[in-house]
């Protein structure tokens, strides 16, 4: 009886090139926080899915993730593209049951056939994409996949932009919202990448693209790390967006007078003051790069600033309406 033949290892994931995500931040277009329960039921996107909350050491909520299929190109390097099929995931996440964020986010990796498949095989694998076709080393091919995502979009390029702003929409017009914030605040837009670097990780790199647009590169150490990243990525993203709107709110109550500076100023510190607290939501992997985007960028410090200036504000303007603009008995 002949011999039997070693069974063939079954064939590992692919090793991912890259991660390119894109966040959106804002107000949640409701006058109420949100507690539990209504958390959950306007997180509930996808039927038969739990929503995680948690309540230390501040309330964050997850959604389902839902999965969006694409079957485009994606930019490589400055010029160049590359085929890619697969989907794209998309989470809502609530902080404080007063910010909103909606996050997609697809993971790159080579195809392990070179002709596309079924539908079926992607839609397994939420937030995946496949390249097809031929494809450099990682050491190169993660570096021009970086560089192509973060260089001006092409016709059929992936656009995680539009995924993600579809699906925010979606969400700020749910019924059960009523459509009056305590405050008008902006949407701000991070567009990030992660790849593995080995030794070279943990590492971030954070750039300012315009007023309300940001773009994060994030190196991890293994694989094992890239859901460590994007948990990073979107608290990253929420500290930034509380900077943007303190920020604005100064800049809004200059000049006006004594009584509306106080109310353009005091929402800021009834409603958002509490949930600055970097780096205090993200896995442990990720808190030394936050450390280290800290004394890069000096966001607490911005922040301690900023909340004295809208409360020295709100004393003065206070002070002066109390006795009807008039200080010249006190001088």
């Amino acid at each position: 009886m002949p011999p039997t033949p070693p069974r063939r290892a079954a064939p590992g994931p692919p090793t991912p090139l890259v991660v390119l995500g894109e966040i959106r931040t804002c107000l949640l277009p409701h006058s109420m926080t949100l507690d539990g329960q209504a958390t959950d039921e306007l997180l509930a996107t996808v039927a038969g899915a739990s929503v995680l909350r948690r309540e230390r050491p501040g309330p964050l909520a997850f959604s389902p993730r839902r999965a969006t299929g694409v079957d485009c190109h994606l930019g490589w390097g400055a010029t160049a593209t590359a085929r890619v099929v697969g989907t794209v995931a998309s989470t809502v996440v609530l902080v404080g049951g007063r910010l909103v964020q909606l996050s997609s986010h697809t993971t790159v990796v080579r195809a392990q056939q070179k002709k596309r498949r079924p539908w079926s095989h992607y839609i397994s694998r939420i937030g995946v994409t496949e390249v097809i076709g031929e494809v450099p080393d990682r050491a190169v091919a993660d570096r021009q996949l970086v560089a192509g995502y973060f260089a001006p979009p092409g016709p059929n390029t992936l656009d995680l932009a539009s995924i993600c702003a579809r699906h925010l929409d979606d969400l700020r017009s749910s019924p059960l919202l009523d459509q009056r914030p305590q405050l008008r605040a902006p949407t701000t837009r991070l567009r990030w990448t992660a790849v593995v670097g080995g030794n070279a990780g943990p590492a971030v790199s954070l750039r300012l693209e315009n007023e309300l647009c940001r773009a994060l590169r994030v190196t991890v150490r293994t694989a094992t790390d890239l859901p460590d990243a994007l948990r990073f990525c979107q608290d990253v993203a929420v500290h930034d967006w509380l900077l943007t709107v303190i920020d604005a709110r100064v800049r809004a109550a200059e000049g006006l007078e004594d009584g509306q500076q106080v109310t353009v100023l005091a929402p800021v510190l009834e409603h958002l003051a509490h949930l600055w607290m970097p780096g205090a939501q993200v896995p442990a992997a990720m808190r030394a790069p936050w450390r280290d985007l800290q004394a890069a960028a000096n966001f607490s410090k911005q922040w301690t600033a900023r909340v004295e200036q809208v409360q020295r504000r709100i004393d003065v303007a206070t002070y002066y309406a109390a006795r009807g603009g008039n200080l010249s008995g006190d001088w």
